[in-house]
């Protein structure tokens, strides 16, 4: 993302970062964000990476995350592949 915009601190110290540019990065309250220096004496600002939590379901280890959208139609069309192609195998 090329775009620069132009922020202010505010007296206690924190950033706004407009709605649209929130939107456009899925930033939402409570994410964790990074400052580092960056080049030239700048600073950059980035989404904290966060551990990706593993849990175990029936006997798998299964990794429990937040979508960033709708999964519905990605599952169906997942889980339709998967029959389609179980029933090819038996002929059917």
């Amino acid at each position: 993302m090329n775009q620069q915009i132009q922020i202010s601190l505010d007296e206690l110290g924190r950033i706004f970062v407009p709605a649209s540019l929130r939107e456009k990065l899925h930033l939402a309250p409570g994410m964790m964000l990074v400052v580092e220096k960056g080049d030239k004496g700048g600073l950059q600002l980035r989404v904290a990476s966060k551990p990706t939590t593993l849990v175990e379901k029936d006997g798998m280890l299964v990794a429990r995350v937040t979508a960033l959208g709708d999964l519905t139609n990605a599952t169906r069309n997942e889980r339709d592949r998967r029959v389609f192609d179980l029933l090819q195998r038996v002929g059917l």
